[in-house]
């Protein structure tokens, strides 16, 4: 297993739809134009799906995961970036639906600390899974968030996705903020050191 920084040409869009398939799907009108519409986003900076904030887990040589990851503080910024670029690629009869189901999004979705490394999305290819994959991205998160002296992370899943929440825990991070019809949030203490090691060399 390899863990590096992702690159605009890695096709992870596919894995980023695959993190949040409900939410993107629903948001774009059918599951095939949200791929698309990742697919074309994923090599732009600038937002919460993009590459520049993103690990990849390469297995046997084959891309097997992605992690997204950037401080709490700009989560707002980087999510309605996101919004903004994909409302070009989407039909002009769904914006005002987008733009509705705003306010809900975020009052299901407890705000994160701002002090908080924030992982915003988190997925492994279905092949390469119960491999420790999962695991092996949220630990090099930790590092960075460590290099970046941020003393927690901080991750949102369903509240009622189970084994979302169970490998959260199994990680050691905790729910502190439940929204029984939308998101919990969990919390973990950075307990790593930061490492003069690049993310590129560790196995």
């Amino acid at each position: 297993m390899v863990i590096r920084r992702a690159r605009a040409d890695d096709d992870a869009a596919g894995l980023v739809f695959d993190a949040g398939r409900a939410g993107y799907g629903s948001a774009a009108g059918s599951e095939a134009r949200a791929r698309q519409i990742l697919a074309r986003l994923w090599p732009a900076p600038g937002h919460s799906a993009s590459f520049e904030h993103a690990l990849v887990a390469e297995l046997d040589g084959r891309l097997a995961g992605v992690l997204i990851a950037f401080p709490a503080r700009d989560r707002y910024l980087l999510h309605f970036a996101l919004l903004r670029k994909a409302l070009r690629h989407t039909g002009v009869g769904r914006w005002p639906l987008l733009v509705a189901a705003l306010p809900r999004l975020i009052a299901a979705t407890p705000r994160p600390p701002r002090d908080a490394y924030y992982i915003a999305t988190i997925a492994v290819a279905p092949a390469a899974r119960r491999r420790g994959i999962g695991s092996a991205l949220a630990s090099h998160a930790e590092l960075a968030a460590a290099e970046r002296r941020f003393p927690v992370l901080a991750a949102h899943t369903g509240s009622r996705h189970r084994i979302a929440r169970g490998a959260l825990e199994r990680y050691g991070a905790h729910a502190t903020k439940d929204r029984s019809w939308g998101y919990v949030l969990y919390v973990k203490p950075v307990t790593v050191s930061s490492s003069p090691v690049s993310v590129e060399s560790l196995r």
